[in-house]
């Protein structure tokens, strides 16, 4: 079965689930099956897909039928100007956070030698975006979850950013490390009476 056949397929299976974007999701979960990007997989749809990776690709295709964000599927989700790996145990970031990002910029001159905390930091997305727009800022990440805390370093480290970066296992009200000249934060702000109310991929897979 050529690439195309197998995306067509996907892509019957999730919009018979009502899957919005399902051609690009079909085409993400197919990309990281292959371990190739999604412009190859686009720009070769006539190439044969070996058959190992066939039922792979269909095991994704039936989880993300039951509303598995994509970014768990691939582990990964664009933020800003990097790639961030994600699993199920951080918040997916999402556009609307860039805004903080931006007003940090906006804000601060690009040779300010500023110290930063970001405070439930999750993914590291926030604060390791922020330093890599400004090469003179340090900073330090707090989560109480032991989990975000490895991937945040997991994420740092990817980036090259391990020797400006710190990250303590924390909450606000218990941290006490080192002064700071910003503090931002993005934390889980949806009220439990309300999760019933989001979509599927928010309310049954975050955290």
């Amino acid at each position: 079965m050529n690439i195309g056949s197998i995306l067509n397929q996907g892509f019957k299976k999730l919009s018979c689930s009502n899957i919005r974007n399902a051609n690009l999701d079909c085409e993400l979960l197919l990309s990281k099956i292959i371990n190739k990007d999604r412009e190859y997989v686009v720009l070769n749809l006539k190439d044969n897909i070996d058959k190992k990776y066939i039922n792979f690709f269909y095991d994704l295709i039936e989880r993300r039928k039951k509303g598995e964000p994509v970014a768990y599927l691939i582990n990964k989700k664009e933020f800003w100007k990097e790639t961030f790996y994600v699993d199920k145990n951080v918040l997916i970031p999402r556009p609307d956070t860039e805004h903080i990002i931006e007003e940090v910029i906006k804000n601060t001159y690009k040779d300010s030698k500023l110290h930063i905390l970001d405070i439930g930091t999750g993914s590291g997305c926030i604060l390791l975006s922020i330093l890599k727009e400004r090469k003179n800022f340090v900073g330090t990440g707090i989560d109480i979850s032991k989990k975000c805390i490895k991937i945040s370093k997991y994420n740092a480290n990817k980036l090259k950013l391990t020797n400006r970066s710190k990250f303590y296992i924390s909450d606000v009200d218990n941290f006490s490390i080192g002064k700071y000249d910003i503090v931002v934060s993005n934390p889980p702000y949806i009220e439990l009476s309300k999760i019933r109310y989001l979509e599927r991929d928010v309310a049954s897979f975050e955290p």
